[in-house]
């Protein structure tokens, strides 16, 4: 009451016993605390110091879960690769194969002669085709469902649709009319050079024969020169399939490397390495030609980048093992194994550590060149040491070529000291009295 009295509520004297215990706590540790530490009640000149180590356990909580958050990053870049993936490129695929049906469907029926009054045998045949066009559509349906699966698509619906519009293809050959039969025969004259030099000479001779003539074994020329044909590319583009789903295992496998990278602390390396692999594949896409690769292009646009930042770590750690070892020295970085121990900050004192690993993620070659010219200088030195052991140890056993020289020319200098006494009286000169 006498408080209140006097216009000091206990609000006010917590404020000010709040204060008083926050400019204790600065006095005591060195250190100001924060609003929410001081206004604490029970707090002295010690528990100042207890709540300054309870920042710092906060701030160090602050930075795990800062690396926690650059783990999900990787996580997420993840999740976009298997994304731009799915629809990106097994999207395209799919539009692509859907149109290539309709094309399919229609060529086949502006080829015949007379569409609307086939002869039977040229009806089981287009039956027989539009069979194999409605089967390749359902295999390349592209429904929501198909959306979710294609985050783990592996290119087998797209092969093997294309498969059955070759053979509706092949089949309908059989049914084609003559213009249209020699037009594509003179075609195939021209998808030659597709096939090996073994095979192209094979078919170059009963191409322009079936050419000349236009008859039934001209279409059944024609359907085996296309299965051969259609082979050559199915194998191609099964080849790029499989390095679709092998790039996808790689990214997949470096991604939980590069995760348990990122949350020991090396998440600033990993980044710069990054951003170095990803310029080097953006301005090679710039140089390359504009080639067919049914997607290819985004397959290694994102594991450029992860392998760029895996390569910056393991170029780095090269270095500093060589520079402990003293086989070259990088005097402007310091010492390389104490700038590695995570976790790694963005400050100024890393900035030429990030650049080397930017350097490293820049130039896919330059990990490797150092590989070797490490295994180069290790194997000389131990070609040195091993010719060093051998001459020490051939020189304890008297067996090596010095040591051979050296007691020829002490047996020379015993021969040479025994012979001096026996020349020595005949070499002194005759005494005055005549004697001698």
């Amino acid at each position: 009451m006498r408080y209140r009295l006097l216009g000091v509520t206990p609000k006010h004297r917590r404020r000010r016993a709040a204060k008083q215990r926050r400019r204790i706590c600065g006095v005591a540790t060195g250190f100001t605390c924060p609003w929410w530490c001081g206004g604490r009640k029970g707090f002295s000149t010690i528990a100042g110091r207890g709540c300054h180590v309870r920042w710092v356990l906060r701030w160090g909580s602050l930075r795990a879960s800062l690396r926690v958050g650059r783990g999900i990053l990787w996580l997420l870049y993840g999740l976009l690769f298997l994304l731009i993936r799915a629809f990106l490129v097994a999207g395209m695929l799919r539009e692509f194969t859907r149109a290539e049906i309709e094309g399919t469907r229609r060529r086949i029926r502006l080829e015949q002669e007379r569409p609307e009054e086939a002869i039977s045998s040229e009806q089981v045949v287009l039956d027989h085709v539009e069979a194999l066009l409605q089967q390749v559509e359902r295999a390349v349906s592209w429904t929501f469902g198909d959306k979710v699966k294609a985050l783990f698509w592996n290119g087998g619906a797209e092969l093997a649709a294309w498969r059955l519009i070759h053979d509706a293809e092949r089949l309908a050959a059989n049914a084609m009319a003559t213009p249209h039969l020699k037009a594509r025969l003179q075609r195939a004259l021209g998808d030659l050079s597709e096939l090996p030099p073994a095979r192209r000479a094979v078919w170059r001779k009963p191409l322009e024969e079936a050419l000349r003539h236009a008859n039934g074994e001209a279409r059944a020329t024609l359907s085996a020169f296309l299965a051969d044909l259609y082979e050559a590319r199915d194998e191609r583009f099964m080849l790029v399939l499989k390095l679709q789903n092998l790039m996808t295992f790689m990214v997949l496998v470096g991604l939980l490397i590069g995760l348990a990278l990122a949350v020991a602390g090396y998440g600033p390396i990993l980044l710069a390495g990054a951003v170095g692999g990803l310029l080097s594949r953006m301005a090679r896409l710039y140089r390359e030609r504009e080639t067919p690769d049914y997607g290819l292009s985004w397959a290694t646009v994102f594991p450029a980048s992860l392998f760029g930042a895996l390569s910056a770590w393991a170029g780095l750690h090269l270095v500093a093992i060589l520079q402990s070892q003293r086989i070259f020295s990088l005097e402007a970085l310091g010492t390389l194994s104490q700038l590695l121990i995570p976790p790694i900050a963005l400050q100024k004192d890393t900035v030429p550590l990030l650049a080397l690993g930017a350097l490293f993620g820049l130039s896919e070659r330059l990990l490797d060149r150092m590989v070797e010219k490490t295994e180069e200088l290790w194997k000389k030195q131990e070609e040195e040491e091993g010719a060093k052991k051998k001459g020490e140890e051939e020189s304890q056993t008297g067996t090596g070529p010095g040591a051979i020289a050296a007691r020829r020319f002490q047996l020379q200098v015993e021969l040479e000291e025994r012979k001096l006494p026996e020349e020595l009286p005949r070499a002194a000169p005759p005494s005055p009295r005549g004697e001698g």
